[in-house]
């Protein structure tokens, strides 16, 4: 029985650090709750030669899904800037782009849009219309 504890004890601290070191290393850059002001946006997708501005909320479940999904992109397109954008947290973005649904994506080239989805994507639907 001592032993059981003892592997209770030792095993669940080492199962968690496990897993935060998993997950916290794949966290983005960016602080997803970060308000981003107009000029701000304007400056990211002006000064990067590829940005996917990413317009999502905490509670839209859509979003959610697509969360890990935006954090493989990241990973993986390395050329390409990653803006996430809290409609919660940065009202006026959403206003100037008449966010009404969620989430949206929209990929800028050099400042200028490249294309624009108003839907969830799967990360092979995602893939594509990046390459």
């Amino acid at each position: 029985m001592k032993i059981d504890k003892l592997y209770f004890i030792i095993g669940i601290p080492i199962i968690l650090i496990v897993l935060l070191i998993i997950y916290g290393y794949n966290l983005p850059q960016q602080n997803e709750h970060e308000k981003i002001s107009l000029i701000k946006y304007k400056k990211i997708i002006n000064s990067n030669e590829y940005v996917l501005v990413y317009f999502n909320a905490s509670w839209c479940m859509a979003c959610i899904k697509m969360k890990p999904i935006i954090d493989g992109i990241e990973m993986d397109y390395k050329k390409i800037k990653i803006l996430r954008v809290n409609t919660d947290d940065s009202k006026e973005l959403s206003d100037k782009f008449e966010i009404n649904s969620l989430p949206v994506l929209i990929l800028y080239h050099n400042g200028s849009v490249v294309w624009q989805e108003i839907r969830a994507m799967s990360s092979l639907q995602l893939r594509s219309k990046l390459e």
